[in-house]
Parts: structure tokens; C-alpha cells; sequence
């Protein structure tokens, strides 16, 4: 890991001696935050070195911004940095100090997840800041959310939708099986995921909420319950416990989304409860453009689909599958899918 060289020194010619002094004071607080977080996954022997930017480098790109995406209390800009476009992400103005732990929690998990294609890399941060500024490389993004139900975007194929499916069950599948110990992501949703725009890859990012399992434990309690509406596991809502099952329910529920092309949760659990899932014909709930790409021939995976999507959110989270089974499902669906293709043709 690199340790924070260097810095100190540009802190010390950069700022007034207040401005100096405070930036100093976040660096250091949020840098022992940083390097505690990591010893704890890793002991402190990171796989993707970070480099570590001056908040006078970071502000330039902010101020001379070409783009902004806003996704859940964070603005990403794109700009340009050492002659290379990169993507900022910074929180909101509302958003106050206490919030830089969760970032700084975030910038640990990133950067040990940042060597795969499913999750938005991690080049650096900024630590002068109440609250840390994260550094990305830059790919032209738009969110899973947006894609899927801004009307404005072309309707995603049903491939796209099944590639985007098995992209994030790899990212949740590595985060629960790749640590010392699992890592639950708490709370998956739309706007969590990035497709690019190029390669149309899913890439997963903001690990803030996330939460290690004790080792040798099956679950942990939240001190605080956090999420969004709709996709959180009613267990945890209720209880404050999260499980390795609290991300299965979260990706239930994108996967229903991904399936129906629509915003409702249906789901057989308080406080979500539209309908019954258990009711539902595939052919009825199936989003149209699905249909009028591929017709009837796919109708085996749609199926399918939609018994994973059951299964996933499920009311008991102990009788929900793993992330694991859930990944190879997901890739079967994909390869079967193929295979039809490619038969047709």
C-alpha cells in the first residue's frame, strides 16, 4: 500500500496557515481511517496501489467539469486530471463529516476490487476534505436506473439484461467469498450499478454502506439500518441483522426489475407487498420488449428468471439461496440463452 508520502509537503506550500492546518487535520483523520479500514481486510497490503491527490489538484477538475452524474448523495464529474480524463466523486453539501468514515470505508474496499472489469476502478483520493473525494478511471457511464426506465434510452436487449445480471451477482458473489471474512454490500439497488456506455459492462461501485461478518460469524448487526426503499431485506429492516441473504434479496429484486422493465416491487412481504409474486404469470410481467425481440423461444429463461427472483425474496432469508448458487444460475440462464441464439442462426 502506499503510505501518505509526499503530501504533507504540497499541504504545507499550498493553503494559508488555517486553510494549511485544517486540510492537515482532515488528511490525517481521514488517512488513519483509510489505513485502519485496510489492515482490517487485508493487513494493510492493498492489491491496487492508490495514489493520494492534493485537494488543489482535485479541485481544478471539479471547477473545469464536462459532465455530472448525480447517484444517491454523491456528484461524479468527469474532468481532467495529470492530462487524463478521470471521473470525481464527491458528496453532497448536506452531507456532514460523519459521513467521511463511510467513505473511507469505501476507498478500502474499492481499491481491493478495483482489479475487476465488474467494478468501477479505483485510481485515487483526495483526504483533505471533511469528507474524502474519490478518484476513478474515466468511462462514459450512465446508471443501471437510468437506462432501464429513462424513455429516452433505446430498450436494452434481453442478452444486455442477462450480461448486467451476471455482472453484478460476480461482484456481490467476490465480496461475500474473497475476504478474510464475507462483505455485505447492504444495499444494492439501481443506482448503484454503472453501465458502460462503449462496452455496455455493469460495473459495481460505492461500498460505503457495506458491512464485514465477524469472523466465524453468519451474521452482524448494523448500528444503524441503512438502505433504499424497495430493495432492502425486510429482515434486516426489522431486525438491524445483515446476512450474506440480505444482498440476495437486493439482487431479487434488480433482477424483477431487469425482467419487467418496471419500478413496482412485487413482492409477498410487508412493507413492499404490490401483489403476490407467487401469482404471477411470466408472460404477463415480462417487459414487451423482451417479447418483440426474441418471442416465445425465450420463454424457458424468462421462466427461469422469474423463479430465481422468487427465490431470492424469499420472507425467510435462511431458506433464500447463496450468492454462489444464485452467480451460477445467472450464468446458466446466460449460456442457454446463447445457445438458442446461435441454434436459430
Amino acid at each position: 500500500m502506499h503510505h501518505f508520502r509526499g503530501l504533507t509537503s504540497k499541504l504545507t506550500s499550498s493553503f494559508p496557515s488555517k486553510e494549511r492546518q485544517k486540510k492537515e487535520q482532515y488528511y490525517l483523520k481521514n488517512g488513519s481511517v483509510v489505513l485502519e479500514e485496510l489492515i482490517a481486510l487485508c493487513d494493510g497490503k492493498s492489491r491496487i496501489p492508490l495514489r493520494y491527490f492534493s485537494a488543489i489538484e482535485i479541485e481544478r477538475p471539479i471547477e473545469h467539469s464536462e459532465k455530472s452524474l448525480y447517484t444517491y448523495g454523491r456528484h461524479m464529474v468527469k474532468g481532467l486530471l495529470d492530462k487524463r480524463f478521470v471521473l470525481v466523486s464527491f458528496a453532497y453539501d448536506t452531507f456532514t463529516a460523519k459521513y467521511s468514515n463511510y467513505i473511507c470505508h469505501d476507498i478500502a474496499i474499492t481499491s481491493q476490487m478495483s482489479h475487476l472489469n465488474n467494478v468501477l476502478k479505483l485510481i485515487g483520493c483526495c483526504l483533505e476534505y471533511a469528507v474524502p473525494v474519490l478518484v476513478y478511471e474515466y468511462v462514459e457511464v450512465i446508471t443501471l436506473h437510468d437506462l432501464l426506465f429513462d424513455a429516452r434510452n433505446s430498450s436494452l436487449s434481453w442478452e444486455s439484461r442477462l450480461r448486467i445480471a451476471n455482472a453484478i451477482a460476480s461482484a456481490i458473489l467476490y465480496l461475500h467469498s474473497e475476504f478474510t471474512t464475507p462483505i455485505i454490500y447492504v444495499d444494492l439497488h439501481l443506482q448503484k450499478v454503472l453501465i458502460d456506455q462503449s462496452s455496455g459492462v455493469a460495473k459495481l461501485f460505492d461500498f460505503s454502506l457495506s458491512i464485514s461478518l465477524p469472523p466465524g460469524e453468519l451474521e452482524a448487526e448494523a448500528q444503524v439500518v441503512h438502505g433504499t426503499c424497495g430493495y432492502l431485506d425486510p429482515e434486516y429492516v426489522r431486525s438491524g441483522i445483515v446476512t450474506q441473504k440480505t444482498d440476495v434479496f437486493g439482487f431479487g429484486v434488480i433482477l424483477f426489475q431487469l425482467l419487467t422493465g418496471k419500478r413496482t416491487f412485487i413482492f409477498n412481504i410487508d412493507p413492499y407487498n404490490a401483489s403476490n409474486i407467487e401469482e404471477c404469470n411470466i408472460m404477463d410481467i415480462v417487459d414487451p420488449a423482451i417479447l418483440e425481440e426474441n418471442g416465445i423461444e425465450i420463454r424457458q429463461q424468462l421462466e427461469d428468471c422469474l423463479d430465481l427472483v422468487k427465490r431470492c425474496t424469499l420472507s425467510n432469508g435462511e431458506d433464500r439461496p447463496y450468492m454462489i448458487h444464485v452467480a451460477k444460475e445467472i450464468r446458466q440462464i446466460e449460456k442457454c440463452f446463447r445457445a438458442l441464439t446461435q441454434g436459430l442462426n
